[in-house]
């Protein structure tokens, strides 16, 4: 667990420096319900690279008062992590309680 909150607060760190380009990239997977999974990929503080069902998209950093929020530019990919949860929004598909993988 400890793991965890430290890989959470690690993140949090690094979507907030963007200027020391030696963290990134930095790369989490998530486990869902049901089995499901999805990689994260953070190249830079304001980019994230999406891996799920066998399919890459490009993410880029919206405003948030809470957690990360990121979307695609077609709109049809949202992520919302916080902490080491996250939820994601794949064309009709949406995954919640997704947690960090230790």
């Amino acid at each position: 667990m400890m793991r965890k909150i430290y890989l959470a607060a690690s993140i949090g760190v690094l979507a907030a420096c963007t200027t020391d380009p030696g963290y990134f990239p930095a790369e989490i997977t998530y486990d869902c319900q049901a089995g499901q999974y999805f990689t994260l990929t953070y190249p830079t503080a304001e980019s994230a690279i999406i891996q799920y069902l066998n399919d890459t998209r490009n993410l880029e950093r919206r405003r948030s008062s809470s957690g990360a929020q990121y979307r695609d530019f077609e709109g049809n990919t949202y992520l919302y992590t916080k902490g080491d949860e996250a939820m994601l929004e794949w064309d009709d598909i949406r995954l919640e309680g997704c947690v960090a993988r230790e």
